[in-house]
C-alpha cells in the first residue's frame, strides 16, 4: 500500500502556470508523484493544444475520428537523475472552465531514494513554463523503507 512520504505542496509557478504536487506515495520499488497542472488565459489555450487535434475523417468510413495527440506533457526529473521519466498509471485526465484548464499526471521515480532531499525540475515550455527547481525533504530513507506497508 506504500506510505506517504510528502505532500500537498507547490512546485513551480509562473505567469497563469502553477504546478503542485498532491503527493509522493513510496513503495519498495520507488516513488509515485502525483502532479497537477493548472493554467489560465493564453497559458490554458497552450495546455488544451498539447492534448487536442481536428477531429480527422477516417478515407475509409467517411466517419469523424479523433485527432492525435501532438504536444508534448508536463517534464518532471530529478536533479540527480535525468532518467526520471513521465511514467502515466492512467492517462493524464484533463479538466477546463472557462477560466482554466488543469490536467493530472502520475509521474515514478525508481528505485526508492537513498537520501532525504529530493531536487525536482517541472518544466513545460511550450505552455510557458521555464525550469523551476524545487528541493523537497523526504523522511529519512530507513524510516521511510519501515513506513512501506507491503501487499501480500
Amino acid at each position: 500500500m506504500g506510505a506517504i512520504a510528502h505532500g500537498p505542496t507547490l512546485l513551480a509557478r509562473a505567469d497563469g502556470v502553477t504546478v503542485g504536487l498532491r503527493s509522493i506515495v513510496a513503495y519498495t520499488s520507488g516513488l509515485d508523484l502525483a502532479v497537477v497542472v493548472v493554467a489560465t488565459g493564453v497559458h490554458a489555450d497552450a495546455l488544451q493544444r498539447q492534448y487536442t487535434a481536428p477531429a480527422i475523417i477516417d478515407p475509409a468510413t467517411g466517419r469523424r475520428r479523433p485527432g492525435e495527440t501532438h504536444g508534448r506533457p508536463l517534464r518532471l526529473r530529478a536533479l540527480e537523475d535525468s532518467v526520471l521519466q513521465p511514467i502515466r498509471h492512467r492517462d493524464g485526465q484533463g479538466y477546463q472552465s472557462p477560466e482554466m484548464y488543469q490536467r493530472e499526471y502520475l509521474f515514478e521515480l525508481t528505485p526508492l531514494p537513498d537520501a532525504e532531499d529530493l531536487p525536482l525540475i517541472a518544466e513545460w515550455p511550450e505552455i510557458g513554463l521555464r525550469p523551476v527547481t524545487t528541493h523537497l525533504t523526504l523522511p529519512p530513507p530507513a524510516e521511510l523503507a519501515a513506513a512501506i506497508i507491503p501487499l501480500p
